[in-house]
């Protein structure tokens, strides 16, 4: 008579073993689309972020972006240019400012106490956006000068090559910048046009003082809220 064959070991576990391999490859398939699902996911998410946090605008340039150099001619014909005033121990403010101006008076005085008290790692750079060599506005300047209410240098720009960089739209409007050149802050100096308001806050020197402490100011840009530039 004819044996009975038995089955291997080998045959019995064949179903188990080619069972194991497909349960294998369900599992990486299915870790890989998770993975890249994860990823997508991610994408989306980090374009979103960026599309509802857009860069804070300061004027033509965005906060945290480096100005760059530019030539700067002093009413008196003294040159120099940003770069120079960036030494790595100062702090840069440009402050486009016109006589003619209230609030650009009052800024001048806030300026002028902000330098007496700690203006030792500060350069102020005023600007003056006319666009033309009138006598009158020299004269302005000079008596604010005599009087007080304006104690940094101001630099003409005759072309106005200086207000289309910045984007420059009123006086006061301020770009403070920090030891690398980077806008910290922008905009109005001041919270509110009238000084003596309970609500009044020199926004210039807080984002200043912010600096000092190795801190991001409260407030990056606030509208400027001066006299419009003609």
């Amino acid at each position: 008579m004819e044996k009975s064959r038995t089955p291997s070991a080998a045959a019995n576990n064949r179903p188990i073993i080619l069972g194991a391999i497909v349960i294998v490859g369900i599992v990486i398939v299915g870790t890989a689309a998770i993975i890249h699902r994860v990823r997508q996911l991610a994408t989306e998410h980090q374009v979103t972020a960026i599309a509802a946090n857009p860069p804070e605008q300061a004027g033509n340039f965005t906060i945290g972006e480096r100005v760059p150099d530019f030539p700067l001619t002093r009413l008196d014909g003294t040159e120099t240019t940003l770069n120079a005033l960036l030494d790595g121990d100062h702090y840069v403010v440009i402050n486009f400012h016109h006589p003619d101006c209230p609030c650009a008076q009052n800024c001048g005085r806030l300026v002028a106490e902000m330098m007496e008290e700690n203006g030792d790692d500060l350069h102020v750079v005023g600007i003056l956006p006319t666009g033309e060599d009138d006598p009158r506005v020299m004269r302005a300047i000079d008596q604010q000068y005599n009087r007080g209410i304006v104690t940094f240098p101001v630099y003409f720009d005759k072309d106005r090559s200086l207000r289309e960089l910045f984007g420059a739209e009123r006086t006061p409007e301020v770009w403070l910048l920090d030891k690398d050149g980077s806008i910290a802050y922008y905009g109005a100096p001041e919270s509110t046009l009238f000084p003596g308001a309970s609500d009044h806050r020199f926004l210039l020197r807080e984002a200043v003082e912010a600096l000092r402490a190795g801190e991001k100011p409260e407030f990056t840009t606030f509208m400027a809220i001066g006299c419009p530039i003609d």
